[in-house]
C-alpha cells in the first residue's frame, strides 16, 4: 500500500513540476552565462523559477559571465558543467585542443552588423568604405573581421580604424568621433537602441546575416568528459533549460517581469529589447522544424571552416564540435503580438 501511495504522489508531483526526489538527492549543477544577466538569457531563470529544473532532479545555479572566452575555460576545466558561449569561439577553443562540445544553439542568427547613425549616410555594406570605425582591438568580432571584409568585398585600404577601450566604445560612438563601429545583438544593440531612443537619435544596422554570414551567437555548451559520464544529466539539463526558453517564447511579458524581478539592476527597456533579440534568434526556420537549440549542419559547417582558417588550426570534425541529439521537437506558440514586435527589430 505505501509503494502505491509513493508512486500516486511521485506522479501527481511531476505533473505539477514539483521534484520527484528530496533535496538531498538532487543533482547541483552550476551554469556560467557569457556576461551580465540580461534578456536573452531570461530562459534558465525561468526553468529554475518554475521548476523546470528542480522536475528533473537538477538544483541549478545560474553564474554571470565574464565573456565567452572565460566561460570557455571555466567549463573546460569542469568548475561549471555547462555554460552558454559564443559557437564560433568554442569552435576555435575545440580546434586549439579545448575538450567543449555545443548541445543548443540560443542566438541562432549572425550577432554581428554595421551599426551607424543616420545621417553618416551608410546604407549597403560598401558604404562604408572612406568612413572611420571604433572598436576594442581585442574585441571578439576582431577575430572574425579579417574572414569578413574578405567574405563582403571590403577594400580595408579605404577604412580608418581607432582603437578604443571596451567600457568607452558606446560614449565614442555616440560622440561622434567615428562614423560606425561594430553592432551585436544582443548584448551590445539593446544599450545603444535604448539610449538611441531616449536622444532621438535614428541608427542604421547593416546586419552580417543578410549578406550570407551564416555564423551563430552564443549557445550551451559542456564537456566530453561529462557528456559521456553522464549523458542523461545533460540531456536533462538541455530539456529543462529549453523547456524554460519555450515559456518565455509563449509568455514573454509575464518572462520579463521575472527575469527583472531576481536582477533589479537591469534596465527594463534594454532587457525587453534583449529579450525580444532572443527570442528571433531562437525562432529561426530549423529551430521551427527541428526544435528549439537546433543547430543546422550546413550552418556549422560553415564556422568549423570559418574558424579553423581564422584560427589556423586542421578543423575539427562536426561531432566533436556539436551534437543535436538531445534537442526535442516540442510545439512552440507565437503570438500574432509578439510576432509583431520581433518584425520591428529585424
Amino acid at each position: 500500500m505505501k509503494k502505491v501511495i509513493s508512486l500516486v504522489f511521485m506522479l501527481v508531483a511531476l505533473s505539477l513540476g514539483w521534484p520527484a526526489t528530496s533535496d538531498a538527492q538532487m543533482k547541483k549543477v552550476s551554469m556560467q552565462l557569457d556576461w551580465l544577466v540580461s534578456g536573452y538569457h531570461t530562459g534558465y531563470f525561468v526553468a529554475k523559477e518554475k521548476g523546470f529544473y528542480a522536475a528533473k532532479g537538477l538544483d541549478v545555479t545560474i553564474n554571470r559571465g565574464y565573456g565567452s572566452g572565460d566561460t570557455i575555460k571555466v567549463v573546460a576545466a569542469g568548475k561549471s558543467e555547462f555554460g552558454q558561449a559564443g559557437i564560433p569561439p568554442a569552435i576555435i577553443s575545440r580546434g586549439k585542443g579545448a575538450p567543449v562540445v555545443g548541445l543548443a544553439v540560443i542566438v541562432g542568427k549572425s550577432p554581428e552588423s554595421i551599426l551607424s547613425f543616420e545621417e553618416k549616410g551608410i546604407r549597403k555594406i560598401k558604404d562604408i568604405e572612406g568612413k572611420s570605425f571604433g572598436e576594442p582591438a581585442g574585441g571578439a568580432i576582431m577575430v572574425m573581421w579579417d574572414a569578413f571584409v574578405k567574405f563582403a568585398g571590403i577594400d580595408t585600404s579605404k577604412l580608418t580604424y581607432i582603437n578604443v577601450e571596451p567600457a568607452a566604445k558606446a560614449a565614442v560612438f555616440f560622440s561622434g568621433r567615428v562614423d560606425w563601429t561594430f553592432g551585436f545583438r544582443p548584448g551590445f544593440d539593446d544599450v545603444i537602441i535604448t539610449r538611441a531612443r531616449k536622444e532621438g537619435k535614428k541608427l542604421v544596422f547593416l546586419r552580417w546575416e543578410d549578406v550570407g554570414w551564416k555564423t551563430y551567437g552564443s549557445g550551451i555548451i559542456t564537456t566530453d568528459d561529462l557528456l559521456k559520464r553522464d549523458p542523461k544529466l545533460v540531456a536533462d539539463f538541455v530539456a529543462a533549460s529549453m523547456d524554460g526558453f519555450r515559456w518565455v517564447i509563449e509568455n514573454p511579458d509575464q518572462a520579463l517581469d521575472l527575469i527583472l524581478k531576481g536582477n533589479p539592476e537591469i534596465d527594463r527597456a534594454a532587457a525587453h529589447l534583449s529579450l525580444l533579440f532572443g527570442i528571433d534568434g531562437l525562432l529561426t526556420r530549423a529551430a521551427r522544424e527541428h526544435g528549439l537549440g537546433y543547430m543546422e549542419p550546413d550552418r556549422m559547417a560553415f564556422q568549423i571552416d570559418l574558424m579553423s582558417k581564422a584560427g589556423n588550426f586542421p578543423p575539427p570534425k562536426a561531432e566533436e564540435v556539436y551534437t543535436n541529439r538531445f534537442i526535442q521537437k516540442k510545439p512552440v506558440t507565437v503570438s500574432p503580438a509578439l510576432e509583431a514586435e520581433l518584425a520591428k527589430i529585424r
